[in-house]
């Protein structure tokens, strides 16, 4: 039976986002999102009482029960199990049952009992995109985040798909070998920045580059653009195995489209490439999704 409202969170490492979604509409319910505040290295109880609290504070403005928690959690975690193994940041969930904790915190509450769910934030990302964005009604596709690091998530038929021949292990593309490094040190917010500095000896944020580039300043447009060809030859040998019939570009370098997005589409042609429709929200729309299968 296919649950009406799903509780989603998407845990960052300064924050945490919770919302209520309504299923049947695939849609964040309207006065129940929640952004709150986190100190990453807090202690296990603090922590997990803030993302507790984001939850249930959602599910309060809702005034009713849901059916499910979806939870977005950055890698390394150990999603079968609900188990942290992060290390450079919540150092204090490593090693610890997190998804069995959370349960013990909505004990007497509304979500006492609701299911929780826990997959990787950039699988969830492509998998809100496939669910109620821009790749909706396609049966494959890719989501691609880019922001300071580089994201991925392989999606076929409404299922993440992270093993197989395939997709790369774990359905990851950053830390694959390319050139003198690895595909992350050539497609991220810092590998524009890397590329800006190299050709105007001036360091600047991602951000403002790809205001620069709007701009049309020369040097800002050519590090969008050596990003866009390393992102396509990067790309070629999955796009061949997996066949997808789109790939959705998000993160916060996303809202640079305009500046990059054609040279983006032309090196990854003929597969269509288009910009997020749901850019933050997507996670939290891909965490009810994964509460629904």
């Amino acid at each position: 039976m296919r649950r009406a409202r799903i509780v989603a969170l998407d845990i960052g490492g300064s924050h945490v986002t919770a919302a209520v979604v309504d299923g049947s509409q695939r849609e964040i319910v309207a006065g129940t999102r929640r952004h709150v505040a986190v100190d990453e290295g807090a202690a296990s109880e603090v922590i997990l009482e803030t993302w507790a609290r984001a939850a249930l504070q959602a599910v309060t403005a809702l005034g009713d029960g849901v059916d499910g928690v979806g939870i977005a959690v950055p890698a390394p975690f150990d999603y079968g199990r609900g188990v942290s193994l992060m290390e450079h940041k919540f150092r204090a969930l490593y090693g610890r049952p997190v998804v069995s904790l959370l349960e013990e915190w909505f004990r007497d509450s509304q979500l006492e009992g609701a299911p929780v769910l826990v997959a990787n934030d950039a699988d969830l990302f492509a998998l809100g995109e496939w669910w109620a964005g821009a790749a909706r009604g396609r049966e494959r596709m890719i989501g691609r985040t880019l922001g300071t690091g580089l994201g991925s998530g392989f999606v076929a038929h409404g299922r993440i798909v992270t093993g197989g021949p395939e997709v790369p292990t774990g359905g990851e593309i950053w830390s694959l070998p390319y050139l003198d490094g690895v595909a992350e040190d050539f497609v991220s917010g810092r590998a524009i920045a890397a590329s800006y500095a190299r050709a105007t000896g001036r360091e600047l944020a991602a951000s403002e580059i790809a205001e620069r580039a709007d701009s049309g300043e020369s040097a800002a447009l050519g590090a969008f653009a050596e990003m866009a060809l390393h992102l396509g030859r990067i790309m070629e040998p999955h796009i061949a195995r997996f066949k997808p019939e789109c790939i959705v570009v998000g993160g916060s370098i996303a809202h640079a489209w305009a500046v990059f997005g054609p040279r983006m589409a032309a090196a990854l042609a003929p597969v269509e490439c288009r910009p997020s429709a749901r850019f933050e929200d997507a996670t939290l729309l891909g965490a009810a999704a994964l509460a629904q299968t």
